[in-house]
């Protein structure tokens, strides 16, 4: 496999073709994330009398580009070493994928809106590091027209941060893909296909072991924390206070969850609807944060009927099943691991345990 190497303006630098291992993690709901690898220096080449050094190429704000996915990451962290047994100096790279470049603009002033969660990504996107405060090279794709809505008011937070709770509040993820011929990094929203043994219009996915299609499956489930019945307090002082109730029990027991959404101001032009319709859409947000961590993962083993990134990919709804549990969900992120000449493509379907515990503000 061949790293391709980008300067930040997007000037090719060089192509890094020998590496120790490489983990390459892709996610739907946010930007994904990398590990690299390498020996400081390459292997002398016929005609060389030097080796080249790889931290002309390895260093924070370069590119990584993988010619066989549409995702690109921005090297963000260096470390240098000697593995223990080793003698020989090594790079290990980290950074994250490049929709991560949202987090470095604000949403100010005010992003007041109600329409497409699409068009409601991109205009924070837009407004916020293009139009304004452009970041370098960042464009806006093509705009695919998908239907989820949502009514919301912003400001303070990170244009990262407003696409990422948009798109765990609906069903569409984000990503910043490298146009490597345009020089440009274009923002795009897409849409997973749903691919689950429940539904009958596309050919179906299923991991179980009946398709000898998984290995080390692992499933997880908590409800720490879990929550699907919000009380979204808005504007207002004691028996005046906007309240606005979002039930999202579907049948299951009511586990409540209270909401401070004093932050939310009723506009002079807004109507009484519109606002609580911007309050239930906090609810939504703050329930899909405080959802039921629920997973199966699994390394996923290529077969003749089920091809990654031919027959699934990352955002897709796939069916798992082992110990007599099925889960339909969709794949939320695809670890791939490249490490002595071996790969191995992990996906994660439902909702991931938090990496570390969060209760919020509200």
């Amino acid at each position: 496999m061949d790293l391709y190497i980008y300067g930040p303006d997007i000037e090719q630098l060089g192509v890094l073709d020998s590496f120790a291992s490489l983990r390459w993690r892709r996610r739907y709901f946010e930007p994904g994330e990398f590990e690299l690898h390498c020996p400081v220096y390459q292997k002398l080449q016929k005609g060389e009398t030097e080796p080249f050094n790889n931290l002309s190429l390895i260093w924070p704000g370069n590119i990584i580009h993988r010619l066989d996915r549409k995702e690109a990451g921005i090297i963000e962290g260096v470390s240098i070493e000697t593995p223990e047994g080793s003698t020989s100096e090594e790079i290990t790279a980290t950074g994250r994928m490049g929709s991560s470049m949202l987090d470095q603009r604000v949403v100010t002033p005010t992003l007041i809106f109600s329409g497409a969660v699409e068009d409601a990504m991109r205009k924070a996107v837009s407004d916020n590091a293009i139009s304004a405060r452009p970041l370098p090279h960042l464009t806006l794709g093509s705009a695919a027209g998908y239907a989820p809505t949502c009514s919301f008011q912003a400001t303070g937070k990170t244009a990262l941060t407003v696409c990422t709770a948009l798109s765990k509040a609906s069903t569409l993820g984000f990503r910043a893909r490298l146009d490597v011929p345009g020089r440009a990094w274009a923002f795009e929203v897409y849409q997973g296909v749903d691919r689950s043994i429940a539904q009958h219009a596309l050919p179906r996915v299923l991991f179980s072991d009946e398709y000898s299609n998984i290995k080390a499956p692992k499933y997880e489930i908590n409800t720490t924390g879990y929550a699907n019945y919000a009380y979204v307090a808005g504007e207002g002082e004691g028996a005046d206070r906007v309240i606005v109730e979002v039930d999202q029990t579907n049948g299951e027991p009511r586990r409540e969850l209270w909401v401070d959404a004093r932050d939310l101001q009723k506009g002079e032009d807004m109507t009484d609807d519109q606002y609580r319709e911007q309050l239930r859409q906090r609810g939504l947000e703050k329930l899909a944060e405080a959802s039921k961590a629920e997973n199966f993962s699994a390394d996923a083993v290529d077969t003749l009927n089920y091809q990654y990134l031919t027959d699934w990919d990352l955002g897709d709804v796939v069916s798992m099943e082992k110990w007599g549990i099925r889960l339909d969900q969709r794949v939320t992120e695809v670890e791939e691991v490249y490490e002595n000449g071996i790969e191995t493509i992990t996906p994660v379907c439902g909702t991931p345990l938090p990496e570390k515990l969060d209760f919020g503000s509200d």
